[in-house]
């Protein structure tokens, strides 16, 4: 696809917020150790009451463009994947562009959720082959708004981050060979925000019963399609690319919980020691998951040069996504 990654960079709001400091900010019926145990999740980062999502995607962007090396002045497009926007409308890529202060390129949004930085990544990498570069990708979500902190099914799952990647035309950097996308429209439902939008408008009652928060209507479909979702993209890679599995490197996921996560890589039949897991630290981080998970594992080195690397994703909307990189010369801003 002639697009490469030049850098990468993320942001965590404030100070992590533990288990105990969420049940007794809340009044929450829970034990710790449930969520330990049933989750996997041992802190999150919230933003504070006067950051907006703009304002995370804006400082992951700077540090993967101070990263990259490339001149603020010569993106071409912003593409910022949000489920979490500051507003309805516009875009948060224009909240975005006018504080890196880029007038004048295009800044576009992706409401893909967990699947929306990779969809992002796929539609950054096609404007790059095609002449428009370079492209600043960034995965933001401030989702600690949208939660119902009485539904214990939602509630410790989250947290809020963001991620960016600099892509331009190379020649260094880590190469997007290929590129999948996919998406099943039955699911929905699955795991929704009821109300928000034109089929449901928010009104005083729908806030009352939390109808404007994240709702999980079936955990066990949503984990079930999640698992043949990533099996389906895996297999399809390896087929459309001739890259097996055993010669990946490295594997970057979405991580919708701990357990299903090690399910998925007992499934793709990937170890541990290829991946990066920071979902006890982080929870669900949504559109920005993935981004910070690559950032991370390049600034700790698990990352070489040379190595074919998988990025996957698959979530509400059972919308999928899987990448295959070379990996190149690659910078982190940690």
């Amino acid at each position: 696809m002639n697009a490469h990654i030049a850098g990468v960079g993320h942001y965590l709001p404030g100070p992590p917020v533990s288990n105990d400091e969420l049940i007794a900010r809340h009044g929450l019926r829970i034990k710790p150790y449930f969520i330990r145990n049933h989750v996997g999740v041992e802190t999150r980062h919230f933003a504070a009451p006067h950051q907006a999502t703009s304002d995370l995607a804006v400082e992951a962007a700077a540090r993967a463009l101070d990263a990259s090396g490339v001149p603020r002045g010569e993106i071409r497009r912003i593409l910022v994947a949000t489920v979490s926007g500051d507003y309805p409308t516009p875009a948060t890529a224009c909240l975005v562009q006018r504080r890196l202060g880029l007038r004048g390129c295009a800044a576009i949004d992706i409401v893909g959720a967990c699947s929306g930085f990779l969809q992002a990544l796929d539609l950054g990498a096609r404007s790059v082959a095609t002449g428009e570069s370079p492209v600043l990708v960034i995965g933001a979500d401030v989702r600690s708004r949208q939660l119902d902190f009485t539904d214990l099914r939602t509630a410790f799952l989250y947290g809020d981050g963001a991620g960016a990647v600099v892509l331009t035309a190379g020649p260094d950097g880590g190469e997007i060979r290929h590129s999948i996308l996919t998406a099943d429209g039955d699911g929905a439902e699955a795991v929704y925000i009821p109300a928000g939008g034109s089929r449901e408008p928010i009104t005083a009652d729908g806030i009352q019963h939390q109808r404007n928060c994240i709702t999980m209507t079936d955990g066990r479909r949503v984990a079930e399609a999640a698992r043949a979702g990533f099996r389906h993209l895996a297999d399809r890679l390896v087929s459309e690319t001739c890259v097996p599995a055993r010669d990946v490197g490295f594997v970057c996921l979405h991580q919708p919980n701990l357990f299903l996560v090690r399910q998925i890589l007992c499934d793709l039949d990937v170890a541990e020691e290829r991946t990066w897991i920071n979902f006890p630290a982080y929870g669900n981080t949504t559109s920005a998951s993935v981004p910070i998970a690559l950032s991370e594992a390049m600034a700790a080195g698990r990352i070489r040069a040379d190595q074919w690397v998988w990025l996957g994703a698959v979530g509400a909307g059972f919308a999928g996504a899987m990448q295959l990189v070379r990996w190149g010369k690659v910078r982190s801003a940690a």
